[in-house]
Formats: structure tokens, C-alpha cells, sequence
């Protein structure tokens, strides 16, 4: 049975180039097990043509099933605002393969300069957060022993934009899912009421969107710990890698955004000995 990869948001930018990179690298490895990576998107027309672009990047490769290797790739759409989109993944998942292997939830939203109100937040907050969350409901339950799931967060999420006491409920090891909602609408509501600054939050929907993920991470760790299950959680930073989102003053190109994303769903040294749920950034744990 081929092991199964999902990659969302990966008809551009880190997205596309974590499933280019998880290819090759998968290759590298010359790992036996043929590998069927999804390059997920919201938009079909723009997810087909980015996966024709990537089979003709990688074809000099050879490392495709239809010349020869064992890397399959195919599009899934998949929309964060969409639940139906996610059930129906999860449904062609199980039909298809019997499971999923290694989930990258890659996708996000930005808004360009210093917009910032409660409808920039709750936009945000809907795909990043929200999205994020819902998509891992839908699919955690599906990855298959030894399997990877590995959030692309932030450090523009790091704890420092917060006040100390907000700093410790969203590291509290008892916060649960439930809890985490709570907090992130207690942000979503001092917007609104233009409390937020002088309640120990940022001007920052998008970095806290991440702060959400980050947390979130550490709470999926914690219950497939609990659980008994043999899944590795991780969030990590790609960096600042020139995106539509960075823009092209940032350092990295999107190749080197991805390494570590790869580098947290193929490793079978360093990654395995982490503490499950921790914050990645350069293949190295980092400080929130």
C-alpha cells in the first residue's frame, strides 16, 4: 500500500514547493514504499494547473510513477471555508487508500498592508485558525500509525506579542480545544470592543491566527499522547520566504521554505525523539 501525503494550499508559493521538495526528497531516501502526494487547493482550475506545472518540473527527474519512480501526484480541492470540501476528502482518503500518512496544513490567508478590525479578524481567523482546526477534525482520525502531522505556523505567532498572563493560558497544559476557541474569541471580541491593547493583545490577526495554530498543535499532541497513538504533531516556521504574502523583500526563496516542513513529515531520526507538539524552525526545535 502506497503511503499517502496531503499538502493544502500547494498550488502556489511554500505550498507548492513542500510537494516538489517532499517528491525529491522522498526519492532520496529511496524509500521502497511508492508515495501518493495531494497537492490540495481551493481552487480546481488553479490546482490542476499548478500539478501539470510541478509533473513537468519533475519530469527530467524521473522520479514519477509514469517514468519510472515511485511518486505519484495527484490534486485534491480542498477549501478552508468549506466543510463539505474536507468531508469529502476525508471520504475519497478512506475510499482511495484506507487512510492518510502525512497531513501538511499549509494553507492561509493574509491581509496586505495594516488593515485591522473585527472583520479583518474573523476573515483571518476563518481559514487559518478555524480551517486549520476543522480540517484536522476531519482528518486526524484518518492518519495511520507512524504517520506525520505538521501545522505551518510563525513567528509572527510567537508568544511575545501577547501579555504575560495571555502568554500562559495559551501554554497552559490543560487548555483544551474547547478552551483555545474560548481564548480566540476573546481576542475576536476586545477587536470589537477596542479593548484589545489594553488587554495584553496584539494589532495582529494574522499572528494571532497563528498563535492558534501553535496552540492548537500542542493540544493534538496531547490527545494523540492520551490516546496511545503513533503520530508525531509538530508546528513549525518556514521563515520569511518570498511569497504573494511576504512579498519579495523577504530572504528565503520557497524551496528553502520548505525544508523544514519535508524535513518534519520524512525524518526518522531527530523528529521522532522530539517531544511531540513542539515549535519548529531551520530543522531545529525552537522557543515559541
Amino acid at each position: 500500500m502506497a503511503k499517502v501525503a496531503l499538502v493544502t494550499g500547494a498550488n502556489k508559493g511554500i505550498g507548492y514547493a513542500i510537494v516538489k521538495n517532499l517528491a525529491l526528497k522522498y526519492t532520496e531516501l529511496q524509500r521502497t514504499q511508492s508515495l501518493t502526494i495531494y497537492l490540495s487547493a481551493r481552487n480546481k482550475s488553479l490546482g490542476e494547473t499548478s500539478l501539470t506545472e510541478l509533473q513537468k518540473e519533475l519530469k527530467p527527474q524521473k522520479i514519477l510513477s509514469d517514468d519510472g519512480g515511485n511518486v505519484d501526484l495527484k490534486f485534491m480541492r480542498i477549501d478552508l471555508t468549506d466543510e463539505q470540501t474536507m468531508e469529502n476528502a476525508k471520504e475519497d482518503l478512506l475510499k482511495n487508500h484506507g487512510g492518510l500518512d502525512i497531513l501538511i496544513n499549509n494553507a492561509a490567508m493574509a491581509f496586505k498592508g495594516s488593515a485591522f478590525d473585527v472583520n479583518v479578524v474573523r476573515t483571518t481567523f476563518a481559514t487559518n485558525f478555524y480551517g486549520t482546526l476543522k480540517l484536522c477534525n476531519y482528518l486526524l482520525p484518518i492518519i495511520r500509525p507512524e504517520g506525520r502531522l505538521i501545522n505551518i505556523a510563525s513567528s509572527a505567532g510567537r508568544l511575545g506579542i501577547l501579555s504575560q498572563e495571555l502568554a500562559r493560558e495559551f501554554t497552559n497544559d490543560d487548555l483544551d480545544v474547547d478552551g483555545l476557541i474560548a481564548l480566540m474569541k476573546k481576542f475576536e471580541d476586545a477587536v470589537e470592543k477596542g479593548t484589545w491593547a489594553e488587554e495584553g493583545w496584539p494589532t495582529n490577526s494574522y499572528g494571532m491566527s497563528k498563535v492558534g495554530v501553535t496552540a492548537l498543535t500542542r493540544i493534538l499532541a496531547r490527545r494523540v499522547n492520551s490516546e496511545g497513538k503513533d503520530i508525531l504533531v509538530s508546528a513549525c516556521c518556514p521563515g520569511w520566504v518570498r511569497t504573494d504574502m511576504a512579498g519579495p523583500a523577504a530572504t528565503l526563496t520557497t524551496d528553502q521554505g520548505a525544508e523544514t516542513p519535508v524535513f518534519l513529515a520524512l525524518d526518522e531520526t531527530t523528529v521522532p525523539q522530539a517531544n511531540n507538539g513542539e515549535f519548529w524552525k531551520r530543522c531545529k526545535v525552537a522557543q515559541w
